[in-house]
């Protein structure tokens, strides 16, 4: 008698290890499924705090915390987009954002940093280096021993850099910005230290044989000794240093002469003009 192969078992045992591999990846997906569900939709993984540091200024921490960033899930957050937003606040210079699992986010800003008051008549400004408009002034800290520009330019074009237009996150053309820090910083060293700095439109001096240009802008030194001083502007091809030696020569004459000064004009390069009060 000749033997019957026996390939059902085979066949069932192949089969029933099949279905097995089947139902451990069906359950898997399951669990699978349950996690991410759990992760996604559950309370675990909401925001629930968001810490501000580098910063003691309440608004800006205030500003921060309440953009919408409590309650969403980690998981789903965007961070680049946040951080984008909140880089643009004025008072921001740079800003680094973290998730600290479960349920919690850093926020890391740096502020910027004040370097002068402008004062147009709709407000004291807090500007930066670059020309940033941050806040108001009675918003930013550490103003307090700031020089302030007094913006007198009368416009309604609204163009770069005019005092009208100022508010946060506007911008003070930088070279405005340069010149009148040095202004307030080489003025000490001629010996002018009681003043106010004023920037203002005049009529542009007359051209020989000719009639008056456009509107000049002119940075105007106020003294608390009474008399005024005319810069002329950061553009102007005559060096600001050469403009405050001859301020300073003058002021030295006047002193030994017993001169009663009311004006000086240094806008036109090396022949400043000065005129005495009556």
């Amino acid at each position: 008698v000749t033997p019957v192969p026996v390939r059902s078992g085979r066949r069932n045992r192949r089969n029933g290890g099949l279905l097995w591999k089947i139902l451990g990846i069906f359950f898997l997906l399951v669990i699978i499924a349950l996690g991410a569900n759990f992760a996604l939709a559950g309370n675990a993984f909401r925001i629930t705090q968001t810490s501000v540091v580098g910063t003691h200024n309440a608004k800006l921490i205030q500003g921060i915390q309440h953009m919408g960033m409590q309650g969403q899930n980690i998981f789903l957050i965007d961070v680049a987009a946040l951080t984008a937003r909140i880089d643009m606040l004025p008072m921001v210079a740079s800003v680094n954002l973290e998730k600290q699992w479960p349920n919690q986010l850093l926020v890391t800003v740096t502020e910027r940093t004040p370097a002068l008051l402008w004062q147009t008549k709709y407000g004291v400004y807090a500007v930066d280096e670059n020309g940033v408009v941050i806040a108001p002034a009675n918003e930013v800290t550490g103003v307090d021993a700031l020089r302030t520009v007094v913006d007198m330019r009368i416009t309604d074009r609204g163009s770069k850099g005019t005092g009208r237009t100022l508010q946060p996150g506007s911008h003070v053309d930088v070279v405005d910005v340069a010149f009148a820090l040095s202004v307030f910083n080489r003025l000490p060293q001629v010996g002018v230290t009681d003043f106010t700095l004023r920037y203002v439109t005049l009529p542009a001096p007359r051209a020989s044989g000719g009639s008056n240009l456009a509107e000049y802008q002119s940075y105007v030194v106020l003294s608390h000794a009474g008399w005024l001083a005319y810069l002329g502007g950061p553009n102007d091809v005559n060096p600001l240093d050469n403009r405050l030696m001859e301020l300073q020569r003058i002021l030295t004459m006047a002193q030994q002469a017993q001169l009663n000064l009311a004006t000086i004009d240094l806008r036109f390069g090396l022949r400043p003009i000065y005129t005495l009060k009556s």
